[in-house]
């Protein structure tokens, strides 16, 4: 079990990043713990194979920078990380399910290497550890994650629901990631205020701050599975395009481009192949990527502005260049006007 060390992640103050590695160590462990013990010996190797798979623990990560902001040294940090991380390993076993994935951090999924009903089931089991070690920190953290799980899955209905829909709006899009890529990084930054007993209006500084880092993060990210190579982002380019999660870029083309009937056509028809190749060269030809761009660098800006609203210092250091990092890993610090 480990957490991948990403080029870019580092904090900018030689201090913090020790203090934030040294923690981050303890979090890997008390995960270990924290599954050590299910009910059965293939709960057991289900329950820890993504966590052991590795991650870039971006969740306690924030949980930990945020707890700067009141007293970082605060014990409740660790488990309110590991109950974050628990919460979102759960639910990558259940959207490899829905995405019917072959693989998850370079190795099998859990549903391809056993079958859904092993992986569902571990995903639940997750989720139920996370909320057992919730009601440890007290009734206001396990109210939080409580409803934090219930908006996480509400985005994911709200996915399927829209897949494969060509007449999605952009609007539509933008609240479905809201809900299940933000929500849990903003609640992840509120825990780690609140955790250290920071002042209760830069908690929700930081709530702000995640709920902003998570939308622009995401969005980062879907511009890189249209324009980064196999070898950038250890995958296919365009997998979901190919499973029919339309982001924000095949939107805008959808509407915009030059040539959005004959992308319209290849969608309703299936991309894979070539029609897939033809595709990803319409989406990435004209102004869709810097459109996305644009709204990465919106984002970015909202979540320096807020972080510069808090406590100068490393900490406060450390959110600035990690929300400048989403907008430059996707070539946003350097964006051009889209219409």
């Amino acid at each position: 079990m480990g957490r991948r060390v990403i080029p870019g992640l580092e904090a900018p103050d030689a201090l913090l990043e020790s203090e934030i590695r040294s923690r981050l160590d303890r979090v890997e462990e008390a995960l270990r713990k924290s599954i050590a013990e299910p009910g059965s010996e293939l709960l057991a190797t289900t329950s820890e194979y993504l966590l052991a798979a590795g991650g870039k623990r971006i969740r306690p990560m924030l949980a930990l920078l945020s707890g700067y902001f009141g007293d970082p040294t605060d014990p409740r940090l660790i488990p309110a990380s590991v109950a974050l991380e628990l919460v979102h390993v759960a639910t990558l076993y259940h959207d490899d399910v829905i995405d019917e994935a072959g693989s998850r951090h370079g190795v099998p999924s859990a549903n391809a290497r056993w079958d859904n009903t092993v992986a569902i089931l571990t995903g639940d089991y997750l989720f139920a550890k996370a909320s057992e070690i919730s009601t440890e920190l007290g009734p206001e953290v396990c109210r939080i994650l409580a409803q934090t799980i219930a908006v996480l899955c509400d985005g994911q209905i709200r996915e399927v629901d829209t897949a494969r829909r060509l007449d999605q709006t952009e609007a539509k899009y933008l609240e479905v990631i809201r809900r299940k890529t933000a929500a849990l990084i903003a609640t992840s930054c509120r825990l780690g205020g609140m955790m250290s007993d920071a002042e209760p209006a830069h908690v929700d500084v930081l709530e702000d701050f995640g709920a902003s880092l998570g939308l622009a993060f995401q969005l980062s990210d879907d511009i890189m599975d249209l324009t980064s190579s196999q070898l950038e982002l250890g995958k296919e380019p365009g997998v979901d395009l190919e499973e029919g999660v339309y982001t924000l870029p095949v939107l805008h083309a959808l509407r915009h481009s030059p040539e959005r009937d004959q992308l319209a056509r290849i969608l309703s028809t299936g991309a894979h192949g070539e029609l897939l190749d033809r595709a990803l060269a319409i989406v990435t030809a004209g102004q869709s990527i810097e459109h996305a761009r644009r709204e990465v660098r919106d984002e970015v800006a909202r979540a320096v502005g807020l972080a510069e609203r808090l406590p100068g210092g490393p900490a406060q250091h450390a959110l600035v260049q990690l929300a400048r990092y989403l907008a430059a890993r996707c070539g946003a610090d350097a964006v051009g006007e889209a219409p």
